[in-house]
């Protein structure tokens, strides 16, 4: 009798083994200096249809087409939470000549784009694709892109991210617009039916998230007191939203997205919960959804990479060129805005995915696999020609980096930090187990003690109750077990002044005080170390 290994059971081993794959590849990319995501997706490609043959395209894979769904959406809503900077678009959606300017450029853009694309194709839909998809921008890669260069936190920097920002908004609502369109007869009545169902779905997404979401959430928090229910319940929203949209017609990437934007300031006061997030999304999720865009190809011919490096041309040239001539409205070296401006990478690659896997596909393999290769040309390309102008900045112990860091610690204030954080804190007269299990819960190596009148009186440090008995912990309160010295501080120091205390002391958390000595907010160690930490590497 023949041993036969279920399909859903060899997709697990295939899975694992394009996990490693992707994660090799990406880092070959990443010591090369180049966009590290495009090396999963070359995995992608070598093992997939496009070359070797020896894993077959999701499309015939439910399982592996289940793990790339995932992938996009949860790559969308992280990016929404973290990529667009709510204080940068708002302030950028307020002048509103600077955001007809982007606008403009990103139509222009659009327009000049799918022409050539039909062109190409012969077939409007995949043109209108290709039109978003090479004539939009990405966010977080062209974040990465400024803090390498030193430009993160300057004018051209600035007006090149809101640029950027505004265009990359744009684009999704407008792909948003053309999934919805697909399918249907193109007239007046049809165009103005789809534009009324989209405007409907993002204002109800942002009524939802606003209004119901994160007021939901909170109070998840306050009741449970620990950070797994929340993080479970955001998961399920994103799941049970795009499973909605994707009922109506509406893309459940595009949701995801929109439900991240609107949780950004949840994420933001709740770091713990912001890194299960990355950990979920960049360690497993993000790797699988590149490579997975690879197995997508159809087979590589040299007709094929001659229209990928078409695409390729035609994208870099007209976005270049309409960067160059925005770049004096916004009052930015032509060549660092022509070229920031053409940043790609993320985004436009799960709207790509998307447009493929709808179901009613908007491109065919043969499109897709032709747009996918122009997108990881410019990916690769736009970047290095960037850091021609603007090469990165050298990090020594007296300048670049490191300087830059020490300048702005020594500006970032206690009380600044402090709010947006969650407070550790425990009463004298909780028990141990309960002071232990909240510490546990916050992922804290320690927690603040408070009295009756809100007042910091000592420092509850995780590892040194746990040395006590299960029965000590349960029968003590932490008025009676062991404490360590509170230490407290204004909301003037310094970020840097608080580096120096953890490292003298030894004590792993903070409290920040008001005039009168009572509690405004706590401050952990990690938090930090983790602001340091991304300073200097992000």
């Amino acid at each position: 009798m023949a041993f036969t290994i279920p399909s859903e059971v060899s997709a697990l081993a295939i899975l694992g083994l394009l996990l490693i794959g992707a994660k090799i590849g990406e880092e070959i990319f990443r010591r090369l200096g180049l966009i590290p995501f495009v090396g999963p997706i070359l995995v992608g490609i070598l093992v997939g249809p496009g070359v070797l043959g020896a894993v077959g395209s999701p499309t015939n894979d439910p399982t592996i087409s289940l793990f790339v769904t995932l992938g996009i959406n949860f790559l969308l809503f992280i990016s929404g939470a973290q990529e667009f900077e709510a204080t940068r678009l708002r302030s950028m959606l307020r002048n509103r000549r600077t955001l007809l300017v982007a606008l403009l450029e990103f139509a222009v853009r659009f327009l000049g784009i799918t022409i050539l694309a039909y062109l190409l194709f012969q077939d409007l839909l995949p043109a209108l694709v290709v039109g978003v998809v090479a004539g939009m921008s990405s966010a977080g890669p062209l974040s990465r892109l400024l803090t390498d260069t030193g430009l993160a936190r300057t004018h051209e920097g600035t007006a090149i991210f809101s640029q950027v920002v505004v265009i990359e908004i744009a684009a999704v609502v407008l792909f948003s617009f053309v999934y919805d369109l697909a399918g249907t007869a193109i007239t007046a009545a049809s165009v103005a039916t789809v534009a009324f169902e989209v405007a409907i779905t993002v204002g109800g997404i942002i009524l939802f998230g606003r209004f119901i979401l994160v007021p939901l959430l909170e109070k998840v928090e306050s009741h449970f007191q620990s950070r797994e229910p929340v993080f479970a319940i955001t998961v399920a929203f994103v799941l049970v939203m795009g499973f909605l949209g994707q009922v109506t017609g509406f893309n459940s990437a595009i949701i995801a997205l929109f439900l991240g934007l609107l949780l950004q300031d949840f994420f933001a006061a709740r770091p713990v919960l912001t890194e299960k997030f990355h950990a979920f999304t960049y360690g497993f999720f993000e790797p699988l959804f590149f490579v997975g865009l690879g197995l997508y190809f159809v087979q590589v011919t040299p007709d094929l990479l001659l229209l990928g490096v078409a695409i390729f041309g035609m994208a870099l040239a007209l976005d270049a060129l309409m960067g160059a001539a925005s770049a004096r409205f916004f009052n930015v070296e032509i060549w660092k805005n022509a070229f920031g401006t053409c940043v790609n990478g993320g985004v436009d690659a799960a709207l790509l995915v998307s447009a493929l896997t709808a179901s009613v596909a908007l491109v065919s393999g043969f499109s897709y696999s032709a747009a996918a290769i122009g997108i990881a040309l410019l990916s690769l390309t736009a970047p290095l020609l960037f850091r021609l102008r603007a090469p990165p900045v050298p990090v020594d112990q007296q300048s670049g980096v490191r300087q830059i860091v020490r300048q702005e610690f020594n500006s970032l204030r206690a009380d600044e930090i402090s709010k947006t954080l969650p407070s550790v804190t425990v009463r004298e007269t909780d028990t141990l187990q309960s002071a232990v299990r909240k510490c546990i819960d916050f992922d804290a190596r320690a927690a603040l003690v408070l009295n009756e009148e809100g007042r910091p009186v000592g420092t509850l440090v995780l590892r040194t109750a746990m040395v006590l008995s299960r029965r000590d912990r349960d029968s003590l309160t932490v008025r009676e077990g062991p404490l360590a010295t509170a230490l407290t501080v204004t909301g003037e120091e310094t970020a840097l002044h608080l580096a120096a205390l953890f490292r003298e002391t030894n004590i792993p958390i903070v409290a920040v005080v008001d005039g009168e000595g009572k509690l405004v907010g706590t401050i952990l160690e990690r938090e930090i170390l983790r602001r340091m930490v991304t300073s200097l590497e992000a």
